[in-house]
């Protein structure tokens, strides 16, 4: 009954140990989901500003044909 509980103690000691150890893969995939969200921002912004720029273009050629 002693050497029982004694093992498992010890492994439960011995698990708690490794878990400091093992890599966490929930960390790991926030951090690509997060840096994959910061990528598509950075690509909105970027594909948002050409088109605003496009919108100007069309509206200035829009003016001259008009005149």
């Amino acid at each position: 009954m002693e050497f029982t509980i004694l093992a498992l103690l010890v492994a439960g000691i011995v698990l708690i140990i490794l878990s400091f150890f093992k890599q966490n893969r929930t960390q790991q995939i926030e951090t690509q989901l997060e840096n994959v969200s910061i990528q598509l921002m950075k690509e909105l912004y970027q594909i948002n500003k050409k088109i605003k720029v496009l919108e100007e273009e069309m509206m200035i050629t829009d003016r001259r044909e008009i005149k």
